[in-house]
């Protein structure tokens, strides 16, 4: 377990600078957000250890704050779907086909239950983050929220497809 902590917190920083740098930078239609960094909670072993788990996410999301000028918005959320992410996981993954340390990948769960547990982390991630960034909610709030969370999703699939070469 204690390599994937390395692990972890080396892509820390490459994520952070790509979501900084780049991803922050588009902006459909002042619209939609995609935010790639969820990917890292998203993966985590399921036997990771809570504490680690929830620091981790506080950490990840308080670099973005940090780059991003905001204030504590990213790490809300980022430590809502980690506290949370347990849960969904025993309700949308098949424990019996991961291993204490197999990390959490389109591979090995199958495309419905990564595509379900994705899904519903990055929703409640990007409704914790927009509802607190704008302080309402509204139906143009709910648009965002969804179209967000879509163009997350697709990034996300990407990403794990490029990983499924390896």
């Amino acid at each position: 377990m204690s390599s994937h902590f390395i692990k972890y917190l080396g892509l820390l920083p490459i994520y952070v600078l790509l979501q900084v740098l780049v991803l922050n930078e588009v902006l459909f239609s002042a619209y939609i957000n995609p935010f790639l960094y969820v990917l890292l909670i998203i993966s985590l072993p399921l036997k990771t250890p809570k504490w680690f788990l929830l620091i981790y996410a506080f950490l990840l999301g308080f670099a973005i704050d940090l780059f991003s000028g905001s204030l504590g918005f990213h790490s809300t959320a980022t430590v809502l779907i980690a506290f949370v992410k347990p849960l969904f996981s025993k309700i949308t993954i098949p424990h019996n086909i991961l291993g204490d340390s197999d990390e959490i990948t389109l591979k090995k769960v199958g495309t419905k239950s990564y595509i379900t547990f994705s899904i519903l982390l990055i929703i409640i991630h990007h409704s914790c983050l927009f509802i607190t960034e704008h302080l309402s909610i509204n139906f143009s709030l709910f648009g965002k929220v969804l179209a967000s969370s879509f163009v997350t999703l697709i990034i996300v699939l990407i990403t794990q497809l490029f990983q499924q070469d390896k």
